[in-house]
């Protein structure tokens, strides 16, 4: 039977700073715990980069679900230089980050989303070589690097007509 590893870090902007197990608001707190989280963060994604090959020039495109406080869903584009901070927002959160097998997935908690929201979860899109439209990376790998548009228009020798 595999076990699949799953990590969990998390960054808020609700810094506490503590020593040993407890965690409590003090007088010299200065705010580097939050950056002590995102460095967590950044670990996590570059360990999820590396399980997917994900290149710079890459898209991630985020979906999302249940954000804010109408609930709403939809999706945002990304890359992996930018992805640590896309689902950050201008007030206080907490970003929950989980990574399981190689799949990545995101929760966030605000004003807004008390409950939290649904899960983000983060596609790899990569250009089409022939046309440059996004196309999910296992398509791009699975079509010769094109679209299937590209790559039926190819294989039917239609370009040659």
């Amino acid at each position: 039977m595999n076990t699949i590893n799953k990590q969990t870090v998390s960054v808020t902007t609700d810094c506490l700073c503590g020593e040993g197990d407890t965690d409590y608001l003090t007088e010299y707190c200065s705010g580097e715990c939050y950056e002590w989280q995102k460095e967590d963060v950044f670990a996590l994604l570059g360990e999820w980069q590396l399980l997917n090959n994900v290149d710079e020039d890459d898209t991630i495109r985020i979906n999302a679900s249940s954000v804010g406080w109408q609930g709403r869903s939809g999706y945002k584009d990304t890359d992996i230089l930018e992805l640590h901070g896309a689902l950050s927002l201008n007030g206080d959160f907490k970003i929950d980050w989980y990574l399981e097998g190689n799949e990545l997935t995101a929760r966030r908690w605000s004003h807004d989303e008390p409950v939290g929201t649904g899960i983000f979860t983060f596609d790899i899109l990569k250009g089409c070589d022939k046309c440059g439209d996004l196309i999910q990376k296992d398509i791009h790998a699975e079509e010769l690097g094109m679209c299937i548009e590209c790559s039926n228009a190819y294989f039917n020798h239609e370009d040659e007509e």
